[in-house]
Order: structure tokens, then sequence, then C-alpha cells
């Protein structure tokens, strides 16, 4: 059953076109929302200082002040505000950028009463899970404080009484005990939660750029072959023309020179598409969440190749010195082939993000270590590098150095409870201002 009603909460609508800021206010107050309206940022915010609201639905192009401003101002002033962006606009970089900000979904224009129910109804089911989060974690804080009262207690008792020292002291260790449990089972469930939150809201993203790319892509695909034959069905045709009539303009090019680069560039475009076709193919498989069984049997060049397909354009970005060195007939690797690519795009992304100039290099190796009994896919960069007291603490879950540009201490965590699955490890070695080598460490078959 759900956490609360979602007939419940205080909602704040902004809209510079009273038509919009009407409907929304009219349905929502339909639904049983307490609503507040406002036709531009600042007065959004003024009310947000004033007052406490659960949800904020805001459009995205208005005057004064645009929505993703808005939407950094208001988390600002309350941290806990849940963020439903509406526009007309349908950008897939507006609804990532939106994203970033914090917006926990994205509408486009216009609303059906069903689309908005459905929102709302979700926005404020996480609004009170988060709030039940809080009130859980507070209850936790207060028990910590009465369990060190206790433990104090016993300590002053095993002081004034010798005689019951191994008894109390039995009983001492069992409630520490109990109480690390009890942290290490809250703090994997939260891991959990973000995590699954994350990789829901990526596949429900991913599907839909795939989608959208997939339709207009398969034109291409059709068509392409269709013109390479009308192409060759009209050459002869236009040779004739050529040899009888003297030279003349296709495209502002003369045709006894388009002639030679028509075909170059029906093949471009049909390689073209069959890369957009592979890139979305392997997005699909990074982002599906499925059960499957550990049992497959895969090779770990194909798992770096998918990997360096996913972030060709962060990689061309970030250096301009990529090295890719995939020994041959590798033994291969039992285990799960999407959860070993999730492995390798995290260390590649921590690869990027760790150079501080393009002029610095990225070199990927895959190798057999001697005997064959392991599979090392290693990662090394010449960037900022890592201190020795970070070394030691980079798997550990939500530690991060990066927190003040989004960073959530869960990669790496994540990447070291995938190859404990596979069996292997992850190392690392690095020196401030040298760079930093990762390596990963599966066991072959």
């Amino acid at each position: 059953m759900p956490l609360t009603s979602p007939r419940t909460g205080r909602i704040l609508a902004v809209d510079d076109e009273p038509f919009v800021l009407h409907l929304l206010e009219m349905q929502a107050r339909k639904l049983g929302y307490q609503v507040v309206t406002a036709d531009n940022g600042p007065a959004a915010l003024e009310l947000i200082r004033q007052q406490h609201f659960d949800l904020l639905l805001t459009d995205i192009l208005m005057p004064e002040m645009d929505g993703l401003t808005l939407l950094g101002e208001a988390r600002r002033l309350q941290a806990d505000l849940e963020i439903i962006v509406v526009s007309g606009q349908h950008e897939i970089k507006t609804v990532v950028e939106a994203m970033k900000q914090g917006a926990a979904n994205y509408l486009q224009k216009p609303l059906s009463r069903q689309e908005l129910e459905i929102a709302l109804a979700k926005g404020m089911e996480r609004v009170a899970l988060l709030r039940l989060l809080r009130e859980k974690q507070a209850e936790l804080d207060r028990t910590a404080r009465e369990l060190d009262e206790h433990r104090r207690h016993l300590e002053q008792l095993v002081e004034a009484r010798t005689a019951e020292l191994a008894a109390t002291n039995r009983r001492l260790q069992a409630d520490i005990k109990a109480r690390r449990k009890a942290e290490q089972e809250a703090e994997e469930r939260r891991r959990q939660l973000i995590e699954a939150d994350k990789m829901a809201s990526l596949g429900v993203l991913v599907a839909g750029v795939a989608h959208e790319i997939n339709n207009p892509n398969n034109f291409i695909t059709m068509n392409a072959p269709i013109l390479q034959q009308a192409w060759d069905d009209l050459l002869p045709i236009l040779d004739r023309q050529l040899a009888e009539h003297g030279d003349f303009r296709v495209a502002t090019v003369p045709f006894s020179e388009m002639r030679h680069h028509i075909p170059e560039l029906l093949t471009g475009i049909s390689q073209g598409a069959e890369r957009i076709r592979k890139i979305v193919r392997n997005l699909n498989d990074y982002a599906r969440q499925s059960a499957a069984a550990m049992d497959q049997e895969f090779d770990l060049n194909q798992v770096v190749r998918a990997a360096l397909t996913l972030l060709a354009s962060p990689l061309k970005k970030a250096t301009h010195h990529l090295t890719v060195e995939c020994a041959e007939e590798l033994p291969l690797i039992r285990g799960n082939f999407q959860r070993a690519e999730q492995v390798a795009v995290n260390l590649l992304q921590n690869a990027c993000q760790a150079l501080t100039d393009p002029e610095q290099a990225i070199t990927v190796q895959t190798f057999c270590k001697p005997g064959g009994k392991q599979i090392i896919l290693r990662i090394s960069d010449q960037g900022r590098g890592i201190e020795a007291k970070h070394l030691k603490r980079i798997q550990d879950p939500f530690f991060t150095t990066k927190r003040e540009s989004g960073g959530t201490g869960l990669g790496l965590s994540i990447s070291a409870g995938i190859m404990e699955e596979h069996g292997g490890c992850l190392e690392f070695s690095s020196q401030p201002g040298q760079g930093t080598i990762a390596q990963a460490a599966f066991p072959a078959i």
C-alpha cells in the first residue's frame, strides 16, 4: 500500500501563460491538492521563502527567469522540494539539464488530465517516502544515542561490580554487534534505493531516446539501398548525357566530378545509420535492468569495445591521446556481460574526469596474466592522481571527492561489488600529479 495518500500536499505552480497556469491549478485542485500559483520565477521564489511546499510545477521558457534557473534557486531555498518540469520543448538536452538540476519528472505540453494526475501522485509518494526516510534516520539517531548512553552505563557498572565483569561484557558486545548490524542494513537499504531510482530513471530516459532515434534511423537504413539502386540505374543514362552533350552541373558541382563522390556519400549514409543502430543497441543493453544469471560466457574485448562506443563523445572531449591495446584470443569470462560493461564504463568515466588537459593521455589495455588464470582490464590516465589518504577509501560506499560536482560515491563501490560477483577484484595505484592506474582482474574460465 502507498506510504501516504496521493491526494494530499501543497503545490506551487509556475507558468507565464495564464491559460496553462489556470489549467494546472484547476486540475490539481480537482485532485484534492492545495495549490498556489505564480506567473514568474521571482514571484515563485518569494512564495517559497514565505511558505513550505511539497511540490513545484514549473515551465521552462519564462520571462525574467527561466525554469532551469528557478529550479536551482528553489532547491537552494528548500532542499526537500520535489520538482516536476512542464514544457513544450522537445529537446532531449533540456530534459537532461532539468534532471541534472534536480527535477524528478519532465512532462510535455499539452498535458492530459490523466498524465498530470499520475505525475502528481508519483511526486507526492516520493515526498512521503523521503519524509519517512528522514523520520527513520532520526529514529536511528535516537537509538544510537540511547545505545551510547546504555554502553557508558554498563561500563560504570563493570568498574563498580568486578564480580559481574564477564556477564556484563558479553551483554555489551551483543548490543554493539546488534547496533552495527542495524547500521549496515540501513546503509545497504539506502544504497539500493539510490541505485534503483537512478537506474529506473536512466532506463526510462534511454528507452525514450532509443525509440525517438530508431524511428528516423530506420527510414535512413531502408531508403539508403533504394537510393543506391536508383543511382546505379541512372548512371548509364547520365554518362550518355555527358558523352553526347558535354558536362553539366549536379548540386553546383560538375557531373564528371560528382559521379565519383555520390557512391561515397551513399556509402557514408549507410555506414552512419549502422553506427547509430549499434550505439542505440549498446545504450539499451547498458541501461537494461534484468535478473540475468551470472552464467554468461563473454570476451573481455567485446566488453571494452561496447564501453568505448558508449563513451565515444566524453573520451573525445577529455583527451586527444586515447590508446587501446586489446590482446588477441583472450580466454572467456563467466558472469554477466552488462555488469562487466558497467565496471568498464565506470573506470573510463573516472579516467576522463581525472584529466585536466586534453593533451593528457588515457591507455586501455586487456591481457592475460601468465598462467592464464586471470584476465586483466587496465585503464591508465595521466590525470591529477589520488592522494594516499583517499586511495584506500575510494571503493567505500558514498565516499567521493567530487561531491560539489554531482559525485555520489557509488560508482567504484558498485563496481567493486560487481567484481566480487565475478570472483575478481579492483586494484588501484596512483601518485598525485602523475596519474592513476585502475585494474579489474577477472578469473578466466
